[in-house]
């Protein structure tokens, strides 16, 4: 057949042209209903006409039209969080929540195509028509193609909420070329009786529906979580939540860490996934948790991540700093601390072993922090969400020998003109800050209009170097220093979904040395290695020696990286990677192989 742009397209089979045909159109039009049903009984083809369009019909744009669909979601089995995580994982961002996806998806008003199939064999499908799809149907810019039974109350629920739709009711002779379908049918199985199986493939084909059996453990254990159907487990957990029963530590931590654990991966992946999201912060652990996470250690073993320490929400106050915005290392007095920033603007000073708080540095006044950094001489700045930049806490002083000569020449302080200079750049620049680093003789700091900007305590300019690195703004800065002596490589990341690698005083690098079409969330780097946290929830542990690069997935949206260790201490030479989210904060030992 031949769509709108007269490109030749292989054939949907059955006789479908019709439908497919109408489909295109339905696509390609902006004029058209944003629903469109593609509906009928048991055997009548829905699921292989939506399958073909997905595949080979609903992939380009040109000048026939946009006929791209951008997430295809399969609800067979799954619940509310389900579909909700499976259109998360192909429109790639994180979301916890059904709201979530609908406020990442509502903030990207370019036109959007969701197609979902099964919608009336999803574990309570009217619960995900009203809480999914409903709410993404309400943003102007999205469409919607759904495949339901005929029949169905979650069809008759999506029909009576949307007045303006088209439907494709496959029993309807429009739809199916008579002829066709004969020819078709006989190329199949030349004894069928073609008019009496008209027009339902499913009769030639001799397709029941196979009703997949709930997942009901006696007890939930990892070994039957990870190994179970990821979908099933988490419907399960949702139904014992509705009905009011305990789900445990476990059942919490999978619906914590669920997104991640619904993917494609082996089961040792979602147990280290598991590990993490249990959280080990508590001082005394039941008998059962230490069972679980024991079990959970051993089938987590053959991955490439060591799970160092776990601080969740979940712990009660014991041990969890509270959400996390940003984080960074610490220097000259807050040396071998993590320094973690909040979505109030305090920053909160952790012990470098067991990442618990050991200090907090008040805010000046409530903004949510972006970045926190250290300048050389210790004290810790933050950059809050209007681009301004202050102190968290009190200024370092100067060193002890030098404290007599600043009170008689306030110019005795050798980082006094670095540390106005920081201050002072928000309104220096024509662009508000969006993000900053520590640099090893001051700071960086990008905007919103893809710039970087260098300050320098030994810069003769009194205005930052600057070079414009990324188109839009810049989400990420981290610095690597080359030797003890050595100049510096600064890595930007950026809304582009680029990471780009700058000397000061050089060109940049003219190709990105990370790219993937998702923005960059937060960079770190540690000796060799390089950090990148990306907006769909992937981490990734890259060292710069070439080795193979790790990933990991928390689940939860990622806000912050930060790398400690590296040179010896840590984790062997590997560095610690801790990565900060709303709802725990994880600390991960890279399990390198020895060359």
């Amino acid at each position: 057949m031949t769509d709108t742009a007269g490109i030749r397209l292989r054939r949907p089979g059955a006789g479908r042209e019709p439908a497919a045909a109408a489909l295109l159109g339905w696509l390609t039009d902006g004029r058209a209903p944003r629903l469109c049903l593609v509906t009928g009984p048991e055997g009548a083809g829905k699921s292989h006409l939506l399958a073909w369009l997905v595949q080979y019909g609903g992939t380009r744009s040109g000048e026939g039209g946009d006929r791209r669909v951008h997430a295809v979601a399969p609800l067979a089995g799954a619940g509310v969080r389900g579909a909700s995580w499976l259109l998360a994982d192909d429109l790639r961002v994180a979301a916890r929540a059904p709201g979530e996806l609908v406020e990442a998806v509502a903030a990207d008003t370019r036109r959007t195509v969701l197609a979902v199939a099964d919608l009336h064999a999803a574990r309570r499908p009217e619960a995900v028509v009203e809480q999914v799809l409903l709410p993404l149907l309400r943003l102007p810019h999205v469409r919607l193609l759904a495949e339901s039974r005929t029949g169905e109350p979650c069809t008759a629920a999506l029909l009576d909420a949307v007045a303006d739709r088209a439907v494709l009711d496959l029993t309807e002779e429009r739809w199916t070329d008579r002829d066709g379908f004969a020819r078709w049918a006989a190329g199949r199985h030349p004894d069928t009786d073609a008019a009496e199986a008209y027009p339902f493939p499913g009769r030639v084909l001799g397709n029941t529906a196979e009703e997949r059996e709930p997942f009901r453990p006696p007890v939930l254990t990892p070994s039957s979580a990870v190994f179970a159907d990821p979908h099933s487990v988490t419907a399960y957990l949702e139904d014992a939540e509705l009905d009011g029963e305990h789900i445990g530590a476990l059942g919490r931590a999978w619906l914590l860490a669920g997104q991640s654990l619904c993917r494609e991966q082996a089961p040792s992946s979602r147990a280290l996934v598991l590990l993490a999201a249990l959280g080990d912060g508590a001082d005394e652990i039941d008998e059962t948790d230490e069972e679980t996470r024991n079990e959970l250690t051993a089938l987590a073993a053959p991955e490439p991540w060591r799970l160092v320490r776990s601080l969740t929400r979940d712990d009660g106050g014991r041990g969890w700093p509270g959400p996390v915005t940003a984080l960074a290392a610490g220097r000259a007095g807050h040396a071998g601390a993590l320094l973690a920033a909040d979505h109030l603007g305090d920053v909160r000073v952790l012990d470098p072993e067991r990442r618990t708080v050991r200090g907090r540095l008040a805010a000046g006044e409530t903004s949510a922090v972006r970045s926190v950094f250290c300048l050389p001489e210790g004290t810790v700045a933050v950059l809050d969400e209007w681009g301004r930049v202050r102190p968290a806490g009190e200024v370092a002083e100067p060193l002890p020998g030098l404290r007599i000569r600043v009170l008689v020449d306030p110019d005795a302080d050798p980082w006094r003109a670095l540390r106005d200079a920081v201050f002072a750049l928000p309104g220096a620049v024509d662009a508000a800050l969006t993000t900053a680093a520590p640099l090893p003789d001051g700071a960086a700091f990008g905007d919103e209009r893809g710039h970087v900007h260098v300050l320098a305590r030994n810069t003769a300019c009194p205005a930052p170097l600057s070079r414009e690195l990324h188109r839009g703004r810049v989400t990420a800065l981290a610095a690597l220093p080359l030797g003890p002596d050595g100049p510096v490589l600064l890595y930007s990341g950026g809304l582009d979904g680029r990471v780009r690698a700058w000397g000061p005083g050089a060109e940049p690098m003219p190709s990105p040395v990370r790219e993937r079409p998702v923005p960059v969330v937060a960079l770190s780097t540690a000796p060799g290695a390089l950090v990148v946290a990306w907006a769909d929830g992937l981490v990734e542990y890259e060292p710069l020696d070439g080795g193979p690069a790790i990933a990991f997935r928390p689940g939860p949206p990622v806000r912050a990286v930060c790398c400690l260790g590296g040179d010896g201490g840590g984790d062997g030479d590997a560095p610690l990677v801790t990565i900060g989210m709303d709802e725990a904060l994880i600390t991960l030992a890279p399990q390198l192989p020895s060359n």
